[in-house]
Parts: structure tokens; sequence; C-alpha cells
């Protein structure tokens, strides 16, 4: 990933991982902003992450799902993700994170 995609990657890890450090009102927010992607790119994302209570998914099981190839799963959440790292809706968001997920979740300089 990149450097404008990487805290959103993080933050969706972090999201899975954590249920202290993200809060209610966050995952509400994430599911709004994934909403932005559209049915099957949200769902892809959320098997990926394994958000919202939905099992984690590998790239292979995605695309035996979806019936396409693992690098086109791959090319899906990486246009995905840097859709939505570019949005005012996560530049929002990312400002209103609490000052210890933004320090988990921002690229070391």
């Amino acid at each position: 990933m990149d450097k404008i995609t990487q805290p959103l990657e993080r933050y969706l890890q972090l999201a899975h991982q954590s249920a202290l450090l993200v809060s209610q009102a966050d995952r509400a927010n994430l599911n709004v902003l994934l909403t932005m992607l559209g049915p099957i790119d949200k769902d892809i994302i959320d098997a990926y992450y394994g958000l919202f209570g939905t099992p984690q998914a590998s790239e292979d099981q995605l695309a035996a799902k979806y019936r396409i190839t693992v690098e086109a799963i791959r090319e899906i959440i990486v246009k995905d993700l840097r859709r939505l790292s570019i949005t005012p809706e996560w530049q929002m968001m990312l400002r209103q994170l609490s000052p210890m997920v933004r320090r988990r979740i921002m690229p070391k300089e």
C-alpha cells in the first residue's frame, strides 16, 4: 500500500482486531464510509478485513466466491482503498479518531 492508503488499511485491520480501540460510533462511521463502494466491493472489503462480524476471508477464498482471479481481487482491494482514502469522509473520520488510534495507523516519517 502507498502512503495515502496505508492509514485506512491499518484502520481496517485495527477495526478487526480491537473492539476497545475502535468505538461503536467509529464502526458506524466506517460502515457508512464503506457503503460508498457499492454492495459487492463492500462485501469484499468486509470479508477481507473481517469487519462487522463477517468472517475474515483470504484472497483465494474471495476469488473463488466471485469467480475471478486472485490478482483481480487484489486489484479491487487496492482500488477501493485508494478510492476511499481520498474522500472527504475518510479525511474527516481520520481527524476525529482518538490520538492513540491515529498514532497506530499513521505511517512513520
